[in-house]
């Protein structure tokens, strides 16, 4: 009787592997390709997606997760070993609280396909990309709350005013302690495999882990440790060259990129729509004081947004596309471009439990997300 029950659980695997991974807070939709099948077979075994189908959002330990699996073969130590070996291809998440390790699901993005960034392959590069044009995007833009924010570079900030730490990006780093690591940005690497090579910068180790995903990308070989001056050395470069700053939307956040608009698939994403600010976690704006301005149209090509146009040989700036990232601030000479807090502030999460906990707490049907889309590419204000 239980081998028929876990034949029966093989059938289809990967249709309910898609369709567990879309209850969790960033779900995994379907398509009509069936691109997202594709995607899961070459991640997972069928073995592997049954372990998988055990496994939830939340961080448990390997019993808890043996007790509810559907292969009864599988106890405490053997649990283990799948899953050790299942964290090595980038699958799931695991880390260590009080001595035990934990292990969870991860959204596809952000999450598994970073995951993937030692190994990436054109292939799987292909599929996401077009995932993301059949459906992801569409999930990953309309969670209540986004999964990343944006945090304004450090020269865009006017020295002596108060700063709370999740927008000031030094700060976060040296709150993580000793756990910091930088991996290569999978976005550039896709882009690199593709044969376009990045325009804005030729940096690649860009990406910094912090705490647990610090642990976890160090201990898999994705990322090598460095130290806090050489975190804001990166970051440093990575503004110079007028990559965009986002973090994991939390107070405590796991990670840290540097995004060009040209290989980003997130900024990708935002610039897209006529209101890229209705999808950024952000609370600063750019605001321009146009007699100021000199027309050089330095701000023009920072901007990955397209926010900044040249009129009547004045900048011209759009707000509904500005995310406040501040890269035009900090290279106009006039000083005729300022970042001003938003009236009303944001406070992210405080760690990732209760930012994917509010996401799933606020989650919407289908319908409703593609309303707020349609909405967006109708101009009109989506959040």
């Amino acid at each position: 009787m239980d081998v028929l029950l876990i034949m029966k659980s093989k059938k289809n695997i990967y249709k309910q592997l898609r369709e567990h991974m879309d209850r969790l807070p960033v779900g995994f939709p379907s398509t009509i390709t069936g691109v997202e099948i594709r995607i899961l077979k070459k991640l997972f075994t069928p073995d592997e997606a049954l372990t998988a189908l055990a496994l939830t959002g939340l961080s448990e330990p390997i019993q808890k997760i043996a007790d509810r699996s559907a292969a009864p073969e599988l106890s405490g130590p053997e649990m283990e070993e799948r899953l050790e070996g299942m964290e090595k291809k980038g699958t799931v998440f695991s880390r260590i609280l009080d001595g035990q390790r934990l292990y969870s699901l991860v959204p596809y993005v952000v999450g598994m396909y970073e995951f993937q960034a030692k190994n990436l392959t054109g292939e799987l590069y292909r599929d996401t990309a077009s995932y993301f044009k059949q459906g992801y995007a569409v999930e990953y833009l309309t969670t209540s709350i986004p999964q990343m924010r944006v945090v304004p570079i450090e020269k865009s900030l006017t020295p002596g005013h108060s700063v709370a730490t999740y927008d000031e990006v030094k700060k976060l780093v040296y709150e993580a302690g000793e756990r910091i690591s930088v991996a290569a940005c999978i976005c550039k690497k896709a882009m690199d495999l593709s044969g376009e090579l990045c325009a804005a910068t030729d940096l690649r180790d860009v990406c910094i882990a912090l705490r647990d995903y610090s642990d976890l990308f160090v201990r898999q070989g994705w990322a090598r440790p460095v130290s806090r001056e050489e975190a804001f050395g990166i970051i440093a470069d990575a503004e110079n060259d007028g990559l965009v700053i986002q973090t994991s939307n939390e107070r405590q956040p796991q990670f840290i990129c540097a995004c060009c608009g040209c290989c980003c698939g997130i900024l990708g994403m935002m610039k897209f729509f006529p209101r890229p600010a209705d999808f950024a976690a952000s609370n600063y704006s750019a605001v321009l004081d146009a007699e100021s301005c000199i027309g050089c149209g330095i701000c023009v090509k920072r901007c990955t947004m397209d926010a900044i146009g040249i009129k009547n040989k004045k900048a011209a700036l759009n707000s509904a596309r500005c995310i406040g990232c501040g890269l035009c601030v900090s290279t106009c000479k006039p000083g005729a471009l300022k970042l001003e807090r938003k009236t009303v502030e944001t406070v992210p999460p405080l760690n990732t439990d209760e930012l994917y906990g509010i996401i799933a707490e606020n989650k919407r049907s289908r319908p409703a997300r593609f309303f707020t889309i349609l909405k967006s590419l109708l101009g009109m204000r989506a959040r």
